[in-house]
């Protein structure tokens, strides 16, 4: 009788692996390598605590994750695809050389107009725009379920559509605003 031999990664290592193993191994390697980075040898000083302290946190977490894992790899899926966007915005942006206008006082107390870069004079704006996509990708990759709160199935394949409508009628409202 010749036993089944597993193809691909998923047979090699079976799902309990994406499961349980890797976010174990994940959060083992984090708490390991903050605890050695802290101070000047790392805190605690012994090697062998800051092992310990690594291994009790990563079984405690381990069981926790099986849910999130599913939403991790969505949202690192999603997250590709916007970080892409967003740098290609951006190289739009300084191809153009958009820049804004904006007074600055100098040491000696003087008030000059210089030119920045849309990024310096309008920073709070575009880090709400940024907070906004991150939630919605949270949001998308299925991190309000793996939270507990439930929402219609419409609405969550939905919010990249109605993102981007919005998006679309702010653009035609600032073209049309312009005199």
């Amino acid at each position: 009788m010749i036993p089944n031999i597993p193809t691909g990664m998923e047979g090699l290592l079976g799902v309990d692996f994406f499961t349980y193993v890797l976010p174990w191994l994940l959060t083992f390697a984090i708490v390991y390598g903050i605890t050695s980075h802290i101070g000047d040898k790392g805190i605690p000083q012994s090697k062998a605590a800051r092992v310990i302290i690594a291994l009790v946190l990563a079984f405690i977490v381990a069981p926790i994750m099986g849910p999130w894992v599913t939403v991790f790899m969505g949202i690192i899926g999603s997250l590709v695809i916007v970080v892409a966007g967003l740098l290609v915005f951006i190289v739009f942006l300084e191809i153009m050389g958009i820049k804004s206008v904006r007074e600055v006082t100098d040491k000696e107390g003087k008030t000059l107009k210089g030119r920045f870069s849309i990024f310096e004079t309008h920073g709070i704006a575009f880090a709400i725009i940024f907070i906004i996509i991150g939630a919605l990708v949270f949001i998308s990759s299925g991190g309000l379920q793996a939270l507990g709160w439930s929402m219609p199935i419409e609405l969550v394949y939905n919010w990249p559509l109605i993102f981007f409508l919005i998006i679309i009628a702010l653009a035609i409202w600032w073209m049309s605003s312009e005199k």
